[in-house]
């Protein structure tokens, strides 16, 4: 009967712990999973941040023959000894309205720290680069911790290719970018001679706290896995020692 109750006992603790530790790390894994990690800041400047989907709207409505105007666009990596590499793709355009492609129509240059990475129309797609195609995206390079690199996009609608009919209706275009940041490794810069860390250096590198989400996760995994293994060792030396124990006698009774 004892054994019975002290395995139906360990079970509830077992189940107790599981859902405690899915609970827990559920929102890291999301986080994980996303196209930009937390530590990677994107936004523009109407003050528009990216979320960590890494979509970024691109709204034109009823634009004005001859309108010329710029975005730009800053990327900041925040997260500490962590390296992302940064692309970007263009969908093709969710919506088209009026009498007007302005995908085709408007004219787009983006330009990457000074230099100009794509000129053609809106779509992404010219003679030569196709920012559409999944398989190839547009390379914005590593980001170290704490670097800092900013996108700008030129905007221009020629005033003197089209005539009032070409704006009897409104001219709407919506298409996404996509930016995705993936961790990455920098290439080794130690010099060959450079002496290695002293031993204390090593623990406390061994021992430092958590950086990112992925590492939090892990050290929760094993720290929860650790605990519950402990607790079920006390509760099997507890089970063992009133398994020895003798039974107490009855006294028998004075007559």
């Amino acid at each position: 009967m004892k054994k019975g109750y002290w395995e139906y006992k360990w079970l509830l603790i077992g189940l107790f712990l599981l859902i405690s530790l899915s609970l827990t790390l559920e929102p890291v894994e999301v986080n994980s999973e996303s196209n930009l990690p937390p530590g990677m800041v994107v936004g523009d400047d109407q003050g528009i941040k990216i979320k960590n989907d890494g979509q970024y709207l691109v709204d034109i409505r009823d634009v004005a023959p001859g309108k010329k105007w710029s975005t730009k666009i800053t990327i900041i990596n925040i997260e500490k000894d962590t390296p992302y590499h940064l692309t970007m793709n263009i969908s093709k355009p969710t919506m088209i309205e009026g009498t007007l492609d302005l995908s085709q129509e408007i004219q787009m240059t983006l330009i990457y720290e000074g230099k100009e990475v794509y000129k053609g129309p809106l779509s992404g797609v010219n003679k030569t680069v196709n920012l559409q195609d999944k398989s190839a995206p547009l390379s914005l390079g590593t980001f170290k911790s704490g670097d800092t690199k900013m996108l700008e996009a030129q905007f221009e609608l020629d005033g003197k290719a089209y005539t009032n009919r070409d704006f009897f209706k409104k001219n709407s275009v919506e298409n996404t970018w996509y930016f995705k940041a993936v961790k990455t490794t920098l290439p080794d810069t130690k010099e060959p001679d450079q002496p290695d860390r002293s031993l204390f250096e090593k623990i406390i590198t061994r021992f430092r706290l958590p950086n990112t989400g992925e590492e939090w996760r892990n050290a929760l995994l094993f720290s929860c896995v650790g605990l519950f293994l402990i607790l079920v060792l006390l509760l099997i030396i507890k089970h063992k020692k009133m398994e020895k124990k003798p039974p107490k006698k009855k006294k028998n009774d004075r007559k």
